[in-house]
């Protein structure tokens, strides 16, 4: 058993093996940055979900965790420095974990965006994912030197900072590429709407302050813009009763499209039938919504 243990131990310590393992390590890194990316959308609302961050940090956190993954993959395949490259792997793969474990302390079993949309992990199943990483890190990644060539450091520093830059460039956050700015409505149609007697006055619209979120079943925005909201709601202790969401089947085809001009989801707030600001999914002002809507935190 000594003579196999040790013809495995010689094998593993074969430089080859140590090459492939490194490659593995940054492929895994790769897609969980690349998967994430794709769906950004979700990544950034499972971070804002934890509530720690407002929304406006979440967006960047979100793109910077995506960005450190890249350059990680990119070290891994390259072979550049290793030491720190080790070092950083490990530092992140803890830190996750750490998250991770605190997601199931507090009881959530939802995915952990690891891989985006690509594969859902609950967090006891991303936890052992992480602890075989480490493993083998700890083992095989060897602690290396720099790159020998005088230019190696400017070509890995630049590579490091572009991929840093990457996701920024690719998904601008949306504090970034969309600013405060009025949303188009039929106004004439929503006045008739919470007038007496209307259709949205029946749903309790019109009254007292409201968020009013005009949305399809169908539409993947939509369900975006219902889960930014409930996040935030929940954030700032919103009650339930002073969002109203609004489909087409509660007022009538004619009337929604009428109200919306076939844009959705279109998001209102309304202090009793005056309308003080419209929103998209991308422009949603996290401060604006906790104040005019009496929420705490």
């Amino acid at each position: 058993m000594a003579i196999e243990l040790g013809k495995i131990r010689e094998i593993l310590d074969r430089p080859a093996v140590r090459i492939v393992l490194r490659v593995v390590i940054g492929t895994v890194f790769c897609l969980s940055a690349l998967s994430k990316l794709v769906a950004i959308d979700q990544f950034e609302l499972y971070v804002y979900s934890y509530g720690w961050l407002s929304l406006t940090a979440s967006y960047m956190v979100a793109r910077l965790c995506i960005g450190v993954e890249l350059v990680v993959a990119l070290m891994m395949w390259a072979g550049w420095y290793q030491r720190l490259t080790r070092l950083a792997t490990l530092l992140m793969l803890v830190f996750f974990s750490l998250v991770l474990c605190y997601a199931a302390l507090v009881g959530r079993d939802d995915s952990c965006q690891c891989f985006g949309q690509l594969v859902e992990m609950n967090p006891g199943e991303s936890l052992l994912k992480n602890a075989v990483l480490i493993v083998i890190v700890l083992l095989f990644v060897p602690k290396g030197d720099r790159p020998r060539k005088r230019w190696g450091k400017a070509v890995a520093l630049a590579l490091g900072v572009l991929l840093l830059v990457v996701p920024f460039v690719v998904s601008i956050p949306d504090n970034w590429g969309f600013g405060p700015h009025r949303e188009r409505f039929g106004e004439e149609s929503l006045a008739e709407a919470v007038g007496e007697g209307g259709k949205l006055a029946q749903m309790g619209i019109g009254h007292e302050r409201r968020m009013v979120a005009f949305v399809t079943p169908n539409c993947p925005y939509c369900k975006l813009a219902r889960e930014k909201l409930g996040s935030m709601a929940k954030r700032h202790d919103i009650g339930e009763e002073k969002i109203v969401y609004v489909q087409p089947s509660d007022i009538g085809d004619s009337l929604f499209i009428a109200i919306t001009y076939g844009a959705r989801p279109l998001i209102l707030l309304m202090d009793g039938r005056e309308v003080k600001s419209t929103y998209h999914l991308r422009n949603v002002d996290e401060k604006e919504v906790s104040e005019f809507l009496g929420g705490e935190k």
